[in-house]
This record gives C-alpha cells, structure tokens and sequence, in this order.
C-alpha cells in the first residue's frame, strides 16, 4: 500500500500532538512515521510550495512540493487519477474535496486528525517483540529436550543476542518519536 499524505493538513491539526510538539515539521513527520505502524510502506508526503526546510528522505519516503503555481490537493488528485493501482493508495487528508476526488477512482482515505492521532498512539504504546519461554520446564528437562533435538546451548545464546542487536534499530526510532513528542 502507498500513502500519500497531504502534508500540511496532517501538521496543521490541532489537540493531538503534546504542545511542546507543535511544529514538529515535514522532518519529524517522516520521523513519526518510520516508527509507527505506517512505517513498512511506500510514503508520499506532498506538500504545498517551494521547500522551506529539507525534504524527508528515506528508503521508503518522498517529499514531493508542488511549485508556487500548484497546490498539494491538485497533486494528489492527480496522482491518484493517474495511477493505474488506486486502490492501493490511502490518502491521507481532511480535505472533502480531495476526499470525493479520490474516492471516485477507488483510492482509499484516513483522516488526518486519525491518522496523527495513530502516530501518536504508536509512541506511547509502541507493539513491542515478546518472546514466550516455558514457564515451568526444569533445566534438566530442557537440556534433554535440547539434546533430542540437536540443539546446542551456543546456538540457543546467540539467537538471543541476534533478537536484542535486531530490536536496537526500532528503538533508536521510538525513542527519536518520543523525544519529538516530548515523552
């Protein structure tokens, strides 16, 4: 799925993010969203004017500005007009106008107070890897299980390492989210 988010009715919301996160701009958006639930798709925030500060980059997000003789609701429409896949895209905006357009080609829609609101929540109660281990097998028994299997203890430990190396990226996300949202 693609998200194609009109950028600054997304950050002109109001009574989501924590005061001391206002203006949190096209940068700190993209920040919020590599680590939300949003994070894994392809990501389009397109923007009205000329750049005033760095476009968002990544492997998976492109800042499109739209000129001084285009808005970023024409854009969008275009876009999703153009495309050949609309179903795959999710628009993200408040703008009825954009909202009737889009959905005439069968492109899909959140909110922007919503879909903020989710980034939101994704910070505060990030889902986080659970590992379940058996809670009531001896050491012994788990030594015999191991040797049945041909398990040795040193493979054992190092998937262990391997999970906590993995999970120190997303972290790193998280905890840029939580300083952008002030937590």
């Amino acid at each position: 799925m693609e998200l194609m988010i009109d950028t600054w009715n997304v950050l002109h919301q109001t009574g989501i993010l924590p005061p001391e996160s206002a203006g949190i701009g096209v940068q700190g958006l993209a920040k919020l969203i590599q680590g939300s639930r949003w994070g894994s798709e392809r990501i389009t925030l397109v923007c009205d004017g000329t750049p005033s500060e760095l476009g968002a980059g990544g492997p998976r997000i492109q800042t499109v500005f739209t000129g001084p003789s285009r808005t970023a609701d024409d854009e969008i429409m275009q876009r999703v007009s153009n495309s050949s896949s609309a179903r795959n895209i999710l628009v993200v905006t408040s703008d009825r106008e954009i909202i009737r357009s889009i959905k005439t080609k069968g492109a899909q829609h959140i909110g922007s107070a919503a879909f903020l609101q989710s980034l939101v929540d994704d910070v505060r109660h990030p889902k986080q890897k659970k590992v379940h281990r058996p809670s009531e097998i001896s050491k012994s028994h788990a030594q015999e299980w191991r040797k049945e299997f041909g398990i040795e203890e040193q493979s054992v430990q190092g998937e262990e390492q391997t999970t906590q190396e993995e999970s120190s990226l997303p972290k790193a996300l998280l905890d840029e989210a939580r300083r952008l949202l002030g937590e």
